[in-house]
Order: structure tokens, then sequence, then C-alpha cells
């Protein structure tokens, strides 16, 4: 990698690869943006094709291709400090080579989630993983909802991957502990609600509330007018400023039965699906940087909130919360047959665990929806500008 331009070099690229192709010659590298405008925001992201050929046992070459996705920290400190992006970067390279290692070696020959992307390299500077793109896996549209059968594909997926820290937690209780302890070096963090962090947000909040409050007055349907004052004053109390953030923080940080290493940003861009039905997996869970130990249900309730209509919430909840419980009690009795789980137990507890997470997925809808449902073109470009764009992207998100 070269330190000055930060881009990848040939050399580089030909020892990152070089464990899985050994016998090949990279000849070119062509790199473009890897997000648009509004995608992303705490780091850079660059998708790269690496051109080369491929020598045979028999010595015969052969044109040779990969790509790879890549991020690194943006390079302007002020966007560094503003998102407090290294924090992030480092809760991402734990998920990659502890996090996730130990996860999967719980499911030799009897694999319950896959949808983690092959990862060359994860360090404080950098992180490279298989580019998706080329298996011909999608993004969904960040401004509409989720349709129903993604939002299934998606909830399975969840269920395999929490189901693999609560098997954790049974079978390695020391490796869940150890990963798990903040106070660790190697050990998730929380990354964005904690007490000490609560003056820093506090404007953001308060902008991000008030845009709230002048939302749902507007939006409020005619037939509940009569209900508007006592509708606007129950948001407004639990979005009071002296009591917001320590609320996020707290529901964050419980820890009870469901507790498991959350994927922690599940929203729209983070989830790439498959256009073929003959794919080993269905949906990739991308972008680990908001990883965090907690309740399960704050996964589903981020999901819930912010990828999908009201119309849905109100007709499928129940039958979405029903898809989820099924695939997690087929994910545990898989990973762990010795294990006695009773599913109707198990269903009651997850219905309370989303009752009391419900205030955590309104509250993180607060930051989502703003971004998910711009336009592009309104969205501050982070490829261009690095230190003049820190302006720009506050004005964005404050004003």
């Amino acid at each position: 990698m070269d330190p000055e331009s930060r881009k990848l070099t040939r050399e580089f690229m030909r020892d990152l690869i070089s464990k899985d192709d050994p016998d090949v010659e990279i000849t070119s590298l062509d790199e473009e943006p890897g997000s648009g405008r509004g995608d992303n925001y705490t780091s850079m992201l660059y998708r790269m094709k690496v051109n080369g050929r491929k020598r045979l046992k028999s010595g015969q070459w052969i044109p040779w291709s990969t790509a790879i996705i890549y991020k690194v920290l943006p390079e302007s400190k002020a966007r560094r400090d503003e998102y407090k992006s290294e924090l992030l970067f480092k809760n991402e390279v734990v998920f990659y080579n502890l996090v996730w290692p130990a996860l999967n070696k719980l499911q030799t020959g009897k694999k319950v989630f896959g949808g983690v992307a092959k990862t060359y390299v994860a360090r404080s500077d950098l992180i490279a993983m298989e580019d998706l793109k080329i298996r011909g896996y999608v993004m969904a549209d960040r401004r509409q909802g989720l349709e129903l059968s993604r939002l299934k594909l998606v909830l399975k997926a969840l269920a395999g991957f929490h189901a693999l820290s609560l098997t954790l937690r049974d079978l390695k209780p020391e490796v869940f502990q150890h990963l798990s302890d903040e106070n660790n070096p190697d050990g998730v963090r929380e990354s964005l609600f904690r007490l000490e962090y609560e003056e820093w947000y506090r404007h953001y909040y308060r902008v991000a509330v008030k845009n709230a409050m002048t939302m749902v007055s507007e939006a409020l349907p005619a037939q509940h007018h009569h209900e508007r004052n006592k509708v606007l004053g129950k948001l407004q109390n639990f979005l009071h400023e002296d009591v917001f953030f320590r609320t996020m923080c707290e529901l964050a940080s419980t820890r009870g039965p469901f507790t498991v290493f959350c994927h922690g940003d599940c929203w729209t861009n983070n989830f790439l699906f498959s256009n073929s039905d003959t794919d080993a997996e269905a949906v990739y869970l991308v972008d680990f940087q908001l990883l965090r130990v907690g309740s399960l249900a704050l996964d589903l309730v981020n999901l819930l909130y912010c990828c999908t209509s009201g119309e849905v919430r109100r007709v499928h909840m129940n039958s979405l919360l029903i898809h989820y419980h099924q695939h997690l009690m087929e994910a545990l009795n898989t990973l762990n047959p010795q294990q006695s789980r009773d599913s109707s137990v198990t269903w009651e507890l997850l219905n309370e665990e989303v009752r009391k997470c419900g205030r955590f997925g309104f509250g993180i809808a607060l930051d989502i929806l703003p971004i998910s449902t711009c336009d592009s073109d309104n969205a501050p470009d982070l490829y261009e500008g690095a230190e003049g764009n820190a302006e720009e992207i506050k004005k964005y998100l404050y004003d």
C-alpha cells in the first residue's frame, strides 16, 4: 500500500492474493469509488478490479482477473473526528479478525450462516475483501423500504448470525466474555451510545428531534388530528434531550438472555442480495463498524423501523417475528442439539425484548431515515474535498 496516496499497489495486491492464487501475475489495477453519494459516511470505500494472467500446471498462461472492495479511514482528520472513524474501524477489524472466526468455527459441518464476505486483510488502516458485485450481488434502493421477500431473507440471515453468538455463549462462555469485554483490547466496544458522548451528540440530536417533530406533525393523518397534542406530547417526552440519549445508551448496553454480537447497523445499504437461486447465500451482511454487544432485538428493531414502510409493519410485524423465531430455533438446534430450548418460552422472551427495544429502533430511525431517503445529489460527496467537505457534511446532517 502506498503510504502517500493510500492506494493499493500491484506489489501489495500480489502479496494479498498469493495465498489463494500463488501462480498469478498481476498486470494492471483499475480502481473506482466503491459507493455513491449518501451511501457511506464513516470511511472511504473503493472498488478495484485486478487484471493479470495465471500459469497452469502445464506451463500455459491464461487470462485471470478478480475484484476486491476495500475501505480506508477518511483522509480528513475533521471527518474522522466527526464520525469517530478510528473506533468504528477498530470494531470492524476486531470482527473480521477475532469475532467472526470464533463464530464461524462453531458451524463446521453444520452451517447456519455464511453471509460474511471473504476478507483478505483487516488492520487498523485497511480492510480489503471480496467484491460481491462481480458474483451478481446487488444492493436494494436505500430510498425504498425492503420488500417482504427480501425482509424475510435478511431476518433468516440475522437468525443464523445471532444463533452463532448464543451458541458461543453456551459452549465457549470464556471466549464470548473475552470478545465482549470493552476493557479488553480485543473486545467489541460500543461506538455510539456511550454516556461520555452525550454532550458531543447534543446539538446533533436537538436538530434531529426538531425535524422529527415537524415531520410527524405534518404527516399525522387527518382522522388523528384530534389527538395531535397527545401524540406530539408523548413524542416530545421520549425525545427530550435530558432523557433520549441516556435511554439509547441504556438500551444499547443492557445484557440478558438474548445478548449477542449485534451487526449494529441494519439498514438497507448493508445487505447485498443475490440475483440467482443457485448462490449458496441469498444475502450477505456488510459493514460491521457499528458492531455491538447487546440484545438481538436491537438488530431486529433497527431493521424493522428503518427498512420497512408503516403498512408493512402494521400488517406483517408479527409474521416477520415468527419467521425470525422459527429460523433462530432451527439454527440453535442445528448448532447445539444437546441444548434444550423451549420454543414457546423463547417466543415469549423474543416478544418482550422487541417490545423493550422498540424505543431504540425509533431512536435509530431519527438518524437513518433522513440519510437513507435523501436524493444522492443532495448528499455530501466524501470522495472530493477531503478537508473542505467537513462543513458540508455538518450542514447536511445538522441543518
